[in-house]
């Protein structure tokens, strides 16, 4: 499901770059609008890979517990990070697309501003797309913490899982 939810994503990317791209070239404000949209959103990524990091997300109990943990922590760190890295490349290619578009058409040709244009779309508009499954993570993510600490509070009233 989630690889589909990932294909979907890019394909709209896809279809939105190759057929919308008229619509930001020689328009700033949409240019203004994508970068800072994307640098919050960087901000807002770095944010949620610290609080998965965080020690006091590791359950309590033997090194054997924390070890099984371990991977899924990783997992959901680095498919973080990956979206962090596609926020990044949008940035990246915007500003490649400003600084190009000055450039006189005999250094760099119009089809290349084009494409370049439509890389940050679709970029763009796919790692926006995929930003809609983060609240769900963080809701797992705290959902997550209020069960162990659910737990740890039974254990230290000597309520056992009776299952």
């Amino acid at each position: 499901m989630r690889a589909i939810f990932i294909f979907g994503c890019f394909v709209i990317g896809a279809v939105a770059a190759y057929y919308r791209q008229p619509y930001v070239r020689e328009n700033s404000d949409a240019v203004l609008i994508v970068t800072t949209v994307f640098t919050v959103f960087a901000g807002f990524l770095v944010a949620i890979i610290t609080i998965l990091g965080d020690p006091s997300l590791v359950p309590e109990g033997s090194w054997r517990l924390v070890e099984q943990r371990r991977e899924s922590i990783h997992n959901r760190i680095i498919s973080h990070i990956y979206l962090f890295a596609l926020y990044l490349i949008t940035i990246a290619l915007i500003f490649v697309s400003v600084v190009l578009k000055k450039a006189p058409d005999d250094i760099v040709s119009c089809s290349w501003k084009i494409w370049i244009d439509r890389a940050y779309l679709f970029f763009g508009v796919g790692s926006f797309l995929l930003s809609f499954a983060l609240p769900f993570a963080l809701h797992k993510i705290q959902t997550d913490r209020l069960d162990r600490e659910i737990e740890r509070r039974r254990n230290m009233a000597g309520i056992g899982n009776e299952e």
